[in-house]
Formats: C-alpha cells, structure tokens, sequence
C-alpha cells in the first residue's frame, strides 16, 4: 500500500467521511477498513482529534 501524506485536517475529514460510508453502508471494503483503522491509530496516537458524542471526530488545535 502507498503511503498518504495528510494534514491533520485531511487526515479528520477522511475519518469520518469512511466512517459515514461505514454506518450508511454496514460495511466497507477491505482496503478501506484498513486506512480508516491506520488513521484511526495515527489520531490517537498524536492526540490530534477527540472523538464527539455525535460519533464523529473533531480536530484538537494546540
């Protein structure tokens, strides 16, 4: 798999769009659930987003 060079913002915007795709389609490829889960790591792991009551993430500014 090519690496992605992503903005903490890109990387957030991505998150959850793959997780709205996850709750409107019950699934997601793969591939898909393999990037959502790296991204998912990598937010964490950096402190950058916090996750919403809603379910989505949002952006931590430092």
């Amino acid at each position: 798999m090519k690496e992605l060079k992503l903005t903490p913002e890109q990387a957030v915007a991505l998150l959850n769009l793959l997780q709205a795709e996850q709750e409107y389609e019950g699934y997601l490829p793969k591939a898909l659930e393999e990037i959502r889960e790296s991204l998912r790591t990598w937010i964490k792991e950096e402190g950058l987003a916090r996750k919403s009551p809603t379910g989505g993430y949002y952006l931590v500014r430092r």
